[in-house]
Order: structure tokens, then sequence, then C-alpha cells
């Protein structure tokens, strides 16, 4: 199980019609932290967009515990 926060550069991409601006591609930086406080630490060049949470599913929980309790 892991925490990181994601943060990437924004911008609008070339031969765009509108000022909407999108993730720009390759820009991503991933920074593991121990808990998803909304306290993200600003990083240079990059914006904080999110957290990105891995969990691990379990399939037979403890004994005395209800399924999806724990």
């Amino acid at each position: 199980m892991g925490i990181v926060e994601v943060h990437c550069r924004y911008g609008v991409p070339p031969g765009a019609t509108g000022k909407v601006n999108y993730p720009v591609p390759g820009s991503t930086v991933l920074i593991p932290v121990e808990k998803a406080d909304g306290w993200a630490k600003a990083e240079p060049d990059v914006s904080f967009a999110g957290y990105l949470v891995t969990a691990r599913r379990v399939l037979d929980p403890p004994e005395g515990t209800a399924a999806g309790c724990l």
C-alpha cells in the first residue's frame, strides 16, 4: 500500500482553439508521502494535481471483522 502526491505542469496544447489547460505529457512528478493530508508542499515548475493511492484487496478479512470494515 502506498500514497504519492501527483504534480505536473499544465498548458494549452499546441494547435488548440480554446484556452483550456491540460496536463503536459512527461511533466509528472510523483512524491511518496506517509499520508494524504491535503497540504502538499509546493514543488518548482509543477502544480499539485492530487494523490495516487495504491491499496491491496483483502480477500479473506481477519476472523471477527465484518467484510469491508477493517
